[in-house]
């Protein structure tokens, strides 16, 4: 059985709130799974001397089996915000750099201290950073950041799995989106968090947000939902505030009822 790392630094995780000027929610459903290897954490600007507005929320989905995907996933998100809020660095995209690389070593130190119970274990991680009207983010694996704005929906990371490119393969004519939501490679990683090189990291500049504007920030189960659903369900709650989005769309994929239904966690933000 895994044992839990000790002492994580500790790290302030409300469901939701209207704090600083962000109204966020965060919200988890298990699916059929046995575990919830899902993590999250969401830190507003009080914690880490930002600007009024500002938010910062980092999204976790384990893997390994059983409990190692839960101890992955809840120390890539403590480590990697602990890290933030004691850097001295003022520069946003190396200090996330250096969140990410802190976070991957104490992967790699739990797998070294307890070999076999931890072996072939890590995380996806996205982690998004809100300050005033710009958003930034750096992401590994396949755990996916939406903007919807109006009706309408952009995928805003690059996701690091088979996914990426069967959906080139779509836009070229050669295979269906049903063909490629069907494929059973879609969710093969080509990027994580393994305590081991980090092949794959999207990692942008920051992107203009506007009133109204919603993000989610989520692991992949919530990929029961097509991108037209989540702008659909999204747009219909949007005016009630982030906690009736969240809501909605776990409660969306919930009705879906599919037999190997994953964890799914989102995080979501409306722009005032």
């Amino acid at each position: 059985m895994p044992v839990p790392p000790a002492n994580p630094p500790p790290l302030p995780a409300p469901d939701d709130g209207l704090l600083d000027g962000r109204d966020f929610a965060g919200r988890q459903i298990q699916g059929v799974r046995e575990v919830q290897e899902d993590s999250y954490g969401v830190i507003p600007r009080a914690e880490f001397s930002g600007a009024p507005g500002d938010l910062f929320l980092v999204v976790a989905d384990g893997m390994g089996g059983h409990a190692a995907g839960e101890v992955a996933s809840s120390l890539a998100v403590n480590t990697f915000a602990g890290t933030f809020l004691q850097s001295a660095t003022t520069c946003d995209a190396g200090r996330l750099w250096d969140c990410l690389e802190e976070a991957n070593r104490r992967i790699a130190k739990e797998v070294a201290a307890h070999g076999k119970a931890l072996e072939g274990m890590g995380t996806t991680l996205v982690a998004v950073l809100l300050r005033g009207s710009s958003a930034r983010w750096l992401s590994v694996g396949d755990s996916p950041l939406f903007l919807v704005r109006g009706s309408q929906l952009q995928r805003l990371n690059r996701i690091h799995s088979k996914a990426t490119e069967l959906a080139d393969q779509v836009s070229a004519g050669l295979i269906t989106e049903a063909q490629a939501r069907q494929d059973p490679t879609r969710h093969t990683l080509m990027s994580a968090l393994i305590g081991e090189s980090i092949y794959e990291v999207d990692d942008p500049p920051p992107v203009a947000v506007l009133a109204g504007d919603i993000l989610i920030a989520a692991t992949d189960g919530i990929e029961t939902l097509t991108d037209h659903e989540i702008a659909t369900v999204t747009a219909a709650s949007a005016s009630q505030g982030a906690a009736a989005v969240a809501d909605a769309l776990l409660d969306a994929v919930t009705q879906k009822q599919m037999p190997r239904q994953d964890n799914t966690t989102v995080v979501v933000v409306r722009v005032p």
